[in-house]
C-alpha cells in the first residue's frame, strides 16, 4: 500500500476508519442493534392538544377552569330526520343514547330522551306531549333541537382525562351499527383531534416511504452507482433507526409535529451523503488506492460537512426556544438525527467505501449517461454566473422582492378544520351542525364576582340573561348557555309546565329552592360545570362555529369589548376555553419563528466570521440562508397558506438545506481562489464540481417529497409544497445568487495576500507570526497594510523619523550606509541583505528615533507595514496575542543581537591573554598555507599541545588558574618555534601550531622537544605550585583533505597512532 499522508492526531481516526472498515462497520452495527431494540417500543400519541404551550397563561387559566368546573369536553352527535320527535325516530334516539352512557369515559349524556326522563316524573308524557312542553324551552332551541325539529344532538359529557380517541372510536362503532334510517356523525374537538392523528398517522406510514422508494430510484438513474446509492441510503435508515430508537428508549410518543422529523432527516441526510458520494467520486478518479482514496475524501470533506452539521443544529437548536413541547421534541429529536447522521458519514459510509468499491468502477465510461449531462450544466451556469451577472442579479432580485412583498400577506392561524379538504367527512359535519344546531367548538366565561352567593341573587341572574343577549350577537357565536337557562327550565318543570313559567325567580329563597330542585332533577354535576360552590363565580358557555385561531382571537376581543359596558364595576371575566389556548399558542409562533430564525442567522454569522474571519464572508453566507425562508413564506403569503406549526417548521429545514450548499459552496470556492487569487477561475471550477451534487440532490429531494403533495390531508401536501419549493429556491440561491456576489465582492483577506506571495501561511513564513494562531495573526494583519515598492525604491532613508516596522512578504531589501557627504551608490556600503519573511525598522519603532540605516528595495517588493499605534491597539483589545507578538520579535531581537557578537567575535583575530591568534586567524591562516602547500609542495605539518587536569598543590582549580598555565606555556611554546612557524589559542586550553615546511621527522622532534619543555617547567599559581597532565599530538596537513582547519584539530586530538604520532604525559 503506498504511503498515507502525514496525519495529526485529529484525523488519525480517519485513517483508523479507512485502514480497519470491519471494525468500523461492527461498532456501528452493535449500535445501530441496540437502538432497533428500542423500536418495540416506539408508540403514537399524536392530536391537537399537542400543538399547545404548557406554561402559557391562557393554557394554566384554562387548566384552573377545568379544576374548578370540569371538563365540560364534549362531543356533539348529531341526528337527523323528517321529524326527530315521530315515535319511531324519538325512540331510536332514546336507544342511541343509552348505548352511548355505556361507552366507557363518557361522563354524562345530554339528549332529548334524557331531558324528558327527567322532566317526565309520571312517565306518561308522549312524544307529542314532550314537545309542546318544550316548545318554549329557549335553552333546548339550536343546543339539543333544531328549530324546525328536523335535527337534534346528543352531547357526550367526556371525563376529564379519559382515553378520548378510545371514546371516539367506540361512539363511531355504535353510530355504523345503528339504524341506517337516521342520519348520524359525530363532531367536536376530541373528533377533530382523534382525525388528524389518524390522517397524520396514516401519511407516515405510507408517504414517507414512498417518497424514499421515488428518492432512491431517482438517484439510481441519476447516479448509475449501486453501492453509492447503497451507502448513502443505508446511512440515512440507520440515522432514522438510531432516532426513532432513541423516542422508544425515552418513551417520547410520535406527536403530529415529531412525525416530521424522518422527513428532515431523509432530506438534509440525502444531501450530506451525496455530496461525500460526489467527493470520493472525484478522489477515487486521481487515486488508484481505495484506503487512500477514503482517507482523502473523508479528510477533505469531514471539516465542511461538520461544520454544516453544527449550523444546522444550531438552526434546529434555536427551535428549543419554542413554548410548544411538541416542538421543542422536535428541535431535539432532529438534533440528534442530525449528529447520528454526522457519525454515519465519517465513520461507516467510508467503511462501505473501503470494503465494497471494487476498482474501476469509476471509470468514466461506466459512469451514468447523465453525468455528461450535468457537467455541461454546470459549465453553462459557470458561465451564466460570469457574463450575465447584472441580468442574473436582477432575476433573483425580482423574486426576492416578490418574496418579500407577500411577507405582510403571510397570516399566522392554526385552524384543525381547514387541515382537511372539503369534501372530507370532518369538514362537511364541522360544517353542516351550525346550519341546523349550534355550532361544536366551545369558548366558556367565567363571570367573577369576588363575592359568596353572587349568582343566587335574581337580580345577578338577570345579569346572565343581559351578557347571554350582548355575547349572542357576536359573529360566529351560535349560541349561549348559562346557570340561568338551566334555572328556568328547572322553574318551568317545578311551575308543572304553566305558560309563562319558563322564566328566573324573583326572590332569593326561591332561587334557593330551585337550586335544590336543580340538583334533584339534572344532578349536582350539571350544576358545578356552571357555578361554583359558593356561588361568587358563574360559567357561560358559548357554541361557536369558530375554528381558525384568528376567529378565536377576534371573538375574544369582540366578548371583551360587548361585556365591557353590561358587567357592574367588581365583576371580572375570564374567556376562555381550548380553541383560546391553541390561537394563543399559534399566535405566538410568529414571535418564536423571528426570534428563532434571528438567533439561527446570527450564530451562523458568527461561525462564518470565526472560520474566514472575513465580515463580507458572514455577510454574504447570510444571504442564501435568507433568500429560501423569504421566498418561502412570500409564497405562503400569496397563495394563502397560513403560518401553522407544521408549516413554521418549514425554515428550519430551509436553514439546514442551504447552509449544507452554501459551506460546501464557499470551502470550495475558497480552496479553488487561493490558489491564485483568480476570481473567475475559481467560481468556474467551483460551479463545475459543486454543481453536479447540487442539482442532483435538489432534483431528487423534490421528485421524492412531491409525493407528499398527493394526500388527502392538507397539511401533509401542503408539507412537500413547501418543503419542494424551498429546495429549489435554495438551489437558486446557492447557485446563481452566492457565486454572482463572490464576483462582484472582494472575498480576499490580507492573510489569502500573503499566503500566496509568501507560498505557505503566514504564521510560517514570518518570523514575527510563528506560533501564533490564524485567528491571532489576523489581528495583526488587519491592523497592518501592504505596501509595494518597486526596484530601487527607498523604503526609508538614515536619519528619517519612523514609528514603523516592516515584514518582506515578497521581494528582498537591502541595509545600506553611504559615505559621509555621498548618495551615491558607489559611495554605499552594503550591511545585510533582508529576504521573504524577515522584519526591518524595528528599533526606530520601539525607541522613537532616526533611522540608523537606508533600506532600499532590490527588486520589486511588498511589505505588511506594522506601526506602533496599531500595536498598541492590539494590546489593547487582544493582550494574548500582544504578549505572543512581542515574545516572537524579542526572539528575532535577540537572533539579531547574537549574529552581531559573532560578528564582532569574527572581526577580533587576536587571544587578549595570550596575545596569540585565536580559532579565526588560525582558520584564515592553515587555509592560506594549505594553498601554498598545494601550490609549491612544500611539507606542512600541525601540531597540537592541549593542557588538561589543571590544579594546584593544594587541590584548586579554575579559569584564574588556567589562564596564568596558559599564557605562562604561551611563552615557552613561542620561544621555541622558528621564526616562520604560527602558534594559535584555538580554545581556553589548546596551542595549534603551523609548521611551515617541515617534514615529518622535523615535526616529530619538535612535538618531542616541545613536550618536554612544558613537562620540565614549573609553572607557579602565587607561590604555589601546579600540575597538569599534557597531551601532545602531530600530523601533516594534507592540502587534499576536505577537512576545515577546526576539524584537523579535533581529528588530531581523537585520532589513532596509524593516522598521527601522538604523546600524552602527566606529572
Amino acid at each position: 500500500m503506498p504511503d498515507l499522508p502525514v496525519v495529526t492526531d485529529s484525523k488519525s481516526w480517519l485513517l483508523a476508519v479507512a485502514r480497519r472498515p470491519y471494525r468500523v462497520l461492527t461498532a456501528v452495527l452493535l449500535i445501530s442493534l441496540f437502538f432497533a431494540f428500542y423500536l418495540k417500543d416506539l408508540r403514537f400519541q399524536t392530536s391537537i392538544y399537542d400543538l399547545t404551550i404548557r406554561d402559557l397563561p391562557e393554557t394554566i387559566q384554562y387548566e384552573d377552569f377545568k379544576q374548578e368546573f370540569g371538563t365540560e369536553e364534549i362531543i356533539l352527535v348529531v341526528v337527523k330526520a323528517q321529524d326527530v320527535f315521530s315515535d319511531a325516530t324519538f325512540s331510536e334516539i332514546k336507544s342511541l343514547s343509552e348505548r352511548l352512557k355505556q361507552v366507557k369515559g363518557i361522563r354524562r349524556v345530554v339528549s332529548l330522551p334524557e331531558i324528558q326522563k327527567a322532566m317526565d316524573i309520571t312517565g306518561k308524557w308522549s312524544t307529542h306531549d314532550f314537545k309542546s312542553i318544550i316548545a318554549p324551552v329557549g335553552l333546548l332551541t339550536k343546543n339539543l333541537v333544531s328549530e324546525d325539529g328536523t335535527a337534534c344532538a346528543i352531547t357526550l359529557v367526556l371525563e376529564d382525562g379519559g382515553e378520548k380517541a378510545a371514546v371516539v372510536e367506540e361512539t363511531e362503532r355504535i353510530l355504523k351499527d345503528h339504524s341506517s334510517r337516521l342520519s348520524l356523525y359525530q363532531i367536536g374537538m376530541p373528533v377533530v383531534s382523534k382525525a388528524l392523528a389518524d390522517r397524520t398517522l396514516t401519511d407516515f406510514l405510507v408517504l414517507p416511504p414512498l417518497a424514499l422508494l421515488t428518492i432512491s430510484i431517482a438517484l439510481f438513474f441519476l447516479l448509475r452507482d449501486p453501492i453509492g446509492l447503497f451507502a448513502a441510503l443505508s446511512s440515512v435508515l440507520l440515522a432514522l433507526i438510531w432516532t426513532f430508537g432513541l423516542m422508544g428508549f425515552t418513551d417520547t410518543p410520535l406527536s403530529m409535529v415529531t412525525m416530521i422529523v424522518p422527513v428532515f432527516l431523509v432530506a438534509v441526510g440525502t444531501a450530506y451523503c451525496l455530496y461525500i458520494v460526489a467527493e470520493y467520486r472525484h478522489v477515487s478518479s486521481e487515486e488508484e488506492d481505495t484506503v487512500r482514496a477514503v482517507y482523502k475524501c473523508i479528510s477533505q470533506i469531514s471539516f465542511p460537512t461538520l461544520l454544516a452539521v453544527v449550523t444546522t443544529v444550531i438552526g434546529l437548536g434555536s427551535l428549543l426556544l419554542n413554548r410548544i413541547t411538541a416542538i421543542r421534541e422536535f428541535a431535539l429529536f432532529s438534533c440528534f438525527g442530525i449528529v447520528s447522521m454526522l457519525v454515519l458519514v465519517l465513520t461507516y459510509l467510508p467503511a462501505i467505501f473501503a470494503i465494497i468499491r471494487p476498482k474501476g468502477i469509476l471509470d468514466k465510461k461506466k459512469r451514468g449517461s447523465l453525468e455528461p449531462f450535468f457537467d455541461l450544466l454546470s459549465s453553462k451556469i459557470a458561465s451564466v454566473n460570469l457574463n450575465n451577472q447584472k441580468l442574473l442579479i436582477t432575476c433573483v432580485a425580482a423574486i426576492f422582492v416578490a418574496g418579500a412583498a407577500g411577507l405582510p400577506r403571510l397570516k399566522v392561524e392554526t385552524n384543525p378544520i381547514a387541515f382537511f379538504k372539503d369534501d372530507d367527512p370532518i369538514s362537511r359535519n364541522f360544517h353542516d351542525i351550525y346550519k341546523d344546531l349550534a355550532g361544536s367548538f366551545p369558548i366558556n366565561i367565567v363571570l367573577d364576582s369576588n363575592q359568596p352567593d353572587f349568582f343566587e341573587n335574581p337580580l345577578n341572574l338577570k345579569l346572565l340573561e343581559k351578557v347571554q343577549e350582548a355575547l349572542g350577537a357576536i359573529r360566529g357565536v351560535d349560541k349561549a348557555v348559562s346557570f340561568s337557562d338551566y334555572l328556568k327550565l328547572v322553574n318551568y318543570s317545578s311551575s308543572q309546565f304553566m305558560p309563562g313559567a319558563y322564566s328566573l325567580p324573583k326572590e332569593p329563597f326561591e332561587v334557593r329552592m330551585l337550586i335544590n330542585s336543580f340538583k334533584i332533577m339534572l344532578g349536582d354535576d350539571l350544576l358545578k360545570g356552571f357555578v361554583n360552590r359558593d356561588f361568587s363565580k358563574a360559567n357561560l358557555l358559548l357554541r361557536t362555529r369558530l375554528s381558525g385561531s384568528g376567529d378565536f382571537l377576534e371573538a375574544r376581543k369582540a366578548i371583551a369589548v360587548a361585556l365591557a359596558p353590561v358587567l357592574p364595576p367588581g365583576v371580572s371575566t375570564r374567556i376562555t376555553g381550548f380553541g383560546i389556548v391553541i390561537s394563543q399558542s399559534s399566535s405566538l409562533l410568529t414571535t418564536g419563528q423571528v426570534k428563532s430564525l434571528s438567533l439561527t442567522l446570527a450564530l451562523i454569522f458568527i461561525i462564518m466570521l470565526a472560520l474566514f474571519l472575513s465580515f463580507k464572508v458572514g455577510l454574504i453566507s447570510m444571504i442564501p440562508n435568507i433568500f429560501p425562508i423569504v421566498v418561502n413564506f412570500g409564497f405562503m403569503g400569496w397563495a394563502g397558506i397560513p403560518l401553522s406549526t407544521a408549516t413554521s417548521l418549514i425554515a428550519g429545514i430551509a436553514i439546514g438545506l442551504a447552509v449544507d450548499d452554501t459551506i460546501h459552496y464557499l470551502f470550495r470556492y475558497n480552496k479553488e481562489f487561493k490558489k491564485d487569487l483568480d476570481k473567475r477561475r475559481a467560481l468556474r471550477d467551483t460551479v463545475c464540481h459543486m454543481g453536479r451534487p447540487m442539482i442532483t440532490t435538489t432534483l431528487t429531494l423534490a421528485l421524492g417529497f412531491s409525493v407528499l403533495m398527493a394526500s388527502g390531508f392538507r397539511p401533509t401536501s401542503t408539507f412537500g409544497l413547501l418543503i419542494v419549493i424551498t429546495m429549489c429556491s435554495a438551489l437558486l440561491a446557492d447557485l446563481f445568487l452566492l457565486p454572482s456576489l463572490m464576483l462582484h465582492v472582494e472575498l480576499v483577506t490580507v492573510w489569502d495576500l500573503i499566503r500566496v506571495k509568501l507560498g505557505k501561511p503566514p504564521d510560517e513564513g514570518i518570523l514575527i507570526f510563528q506560533g501564533l494562531s490564524r485567528s491571532q495573526v489576523y489581528y495583526i494583519l488587519m491592523a497592518g497594510g501592504l505596501k509595494l515598492f518597486r526596484e530601487g525604491d527607498t523604503v526609508f532613508r538614515k536619519g528619517d523619523k519612523g514609528d514603523s516596522m516592516y515584514a518582506v512578504i515578497s521581494g528582498g531589501l537591502e541595509v545600506v550606509d553611504f559615505s559621509e557627504n555621498s548618495n551615491t551608490c558607489e559611495a554605499r556600503r552594503l550591511i545585510s541583505a533582508i529576504g521573504v519573511g524577515d522584519i526591518v525598522g524595528e528599533m526606530a519603532m520601539f525607541r522613537a528615533s532616526s533611522r540608523s540605516a537606508t533600506v532600499l528595495a532590490s527588486t520589486d517588493t511588498e511589505l505588511l507595514e506594522i506601526n506602533e499605534r496599531m500595536l498598541k491597539r492590539l494590546n489593547w483589545l487582544y493582550p494574548p496575542t500582544a504578549q505572543k507578538f512581542f515574545v516572537n520579535l524579542i526572539r528575532i531581537l535577540c537572533n539579531r543581537l547574537e549574529i552581531f557578537t559573532n560578528r564582532c567575535l569574527e572581526l577580533t583575530l587576536t587571544d587578549q591573554l595570550t596575545g596569540l591568534g585565536n580559532i579565526h586567524l588560525f582558520e584564515q591562516t592553515m587555509t592560506n598555507e594549505r594553498a601554498r602547500s598545494s601550490r609549491y609542495g612544500d611539507p606542512l605539518s600541525l601540531l597540537v599541545l592541549r593542557l588538561e587536569d589543571i590544579t594546584t598543590s593544594s587541590g584548586k582549580t579554575g579559569h584564574q588558574i588556567s589562564d596564568m598555565v596558559m599564557a605562562d606555556a604561551s611563552g615557552l611554546v613561542r620561544s621555541n618555534l622558528r621564526e616562520t612557524d604560527y602558534i594559535f589559542r584555538t580554545d581556553d586550553l589548546t596551542f595549534a601550531c603551523i609548521l611551515v615546511k617541515c617534514k615529518e621527522k622535523e615535526a616529530s622532534d619538535t612535538c618531542e622537544r616541545l613536550t618536554r619543555l612544558i613537562s620540565e617547567h614549573e609553572f607557579l599559581f602565587g607561590d604555589t605550585p601546579v600540575s597538569l597532565s599534557l597531551r601532545s599530538c602531530w600530523g601533516p596537513a594534507l592540502p587534499e583533505e576536505h577537512l576545515r582547519p577546526k576539524e584537523m584539530i579535533d581529528r588530531l586530538l581523537l585520532a589513532g597512532t596509524n593516522l598521527v604520532n601522538s604523546k600524552a604525559d602527566s606529572f
